[in-house]
């Protein structure tokens, strides 16, 4: 078994999650070809990767050079590459069919199934899975950008988009993930969806702007929110909604400028929309516009105040007419 050791000064993240490379780069292998008028080298069989913490196997890789200054520029390895750093803290892992290693932008593109890993230490499971067709981490601004057909998963919330863009920290900690296409947010039993998402990872909130709508079940019945732009807040449950608010439930048809969807203390479920600002609400034959308004759930019942106007509809009388 052959040994290939370079050794040289680059100061740079690999990884999602904060993966840092230093000064020593070790490849080993069963099988080394070194072509210097190509200007690359080529490792196969068993090949392994490390840099200090960051462990690296694959079948095959290839290593290219630059020819002026006999630097290493770019590193790609083959067939399924795995990669592995642990931490005090933290187990961070990726997995893809190409792994591309931009060794002078500071740049690392997992390209085919691409799945990022981050997993606590002594936790049983992962607590952020991100997987996409592509990704790519920029070492300089701690940024994972994600595209196509991406999942991810943070604690009890998925996601799901066409891109999403990720920022760490420097500990590699999870700080905001924006999401761009067809983007979809589920947590038990909601379901948001919106033109565009922004989920702030540290305050824990979510939000969901053009076209927001959230999607929550009541026991089998739903609830529906549409409005221009939602807020989700995980911590306790509460969503707030702004500009053409449009809420159904049941026989409840209810619009206005701003809506507060509250929480039951006991169950933790959507039970109190308050309306703000002047709003209409629909049940059967009448409508009521008021100033303020409150739904209830469960017991089913809604309160008005405010320049409060009921107008009944007599649907028999409208019929007998025509």
């Amino acid at each position: 078994m052959e040994k290939f050791k370079i050794l040289m000064i680059i100061p740079m993240i690999l990884l999602a999650a904060g993966i840092a490379l230093a000064a020593d780069l070790s490849i080993e292998s069963d099988k080394q070809t070194f072509k210097m008028e190509e200007n690359k080298a080529k490792f196969e069989g068993n090949v392994r990767v490390k840099m200090d913490d960051i462990k690296a196997t694959a079948p095959r890789a290839e290593v290219f050079i630059d020819p002026k200054s006999k630097q290493l520029t770019d590193a790609v390895m083959y067939d399924q590459p795995y990669v592995v750093q642990v931490k005090t803290d933290k187990k961070n892992e990726i997995k893809a069919n190409i792994l591309k290693m931009s060794l002078l932008n500071k740049k690392i593109k997992a390209e085919g199934n691409t799945q990022t890993t981050v997993t606590e230490t002594n936790a049983q499971k992962p607590a952020v899975i991100i997987t996409a067709d592509v990704q790519e981490y920029d070492t300089n601004t701690k940024t994972l950008t994600a595209n196509g057909n991406v999942i991810i998963y943070y604690k009890d919330v998925e996601t799901f988009s066409d891109s999403a863009v990720a920022n760490l920290n420097k500990n590699g900690d999870l700080q905001k993930i924006t999401l761009s296409g067809h983007g979809r947010l589920k947590q038990k039993d909601s379901v948001i969806t919106a033109d565009k998402f922004i989920y702030d990872a540290v305050s824990e909130i979510a939000y969901g702007l053009g076209s927001a709508h959230s999607d929550v079940d009541m026991d089998g019945t739903r609830i529906n929110v549409w409005s221009d732009r939602q807020e989700y807040y995980r911590a306790n449950n509460i969503i707030q909604a702004s500009g053409k608010v449009h809420v159904t439930y049941k026989d409840y048809d209810a619009k206005g400028p701003k809506a507060t969807v509250y929480p039951d203390p006991k169950t933790n479920k959507p039970n109190e929309i308050v309306f703000l600002g002047r709003s209409t609400i629909t049940e059967q034959m009448r409508s009521i516009e008021a100033d303020r308004i409150k739904m209830y759930i469960n017991p089913k019942n809604f309160f008005a105040e405010g320049n409060v106007k009921t107008v009944i509809r007599n649907v028999q009388n409208n019929k007998d007419n025509f």
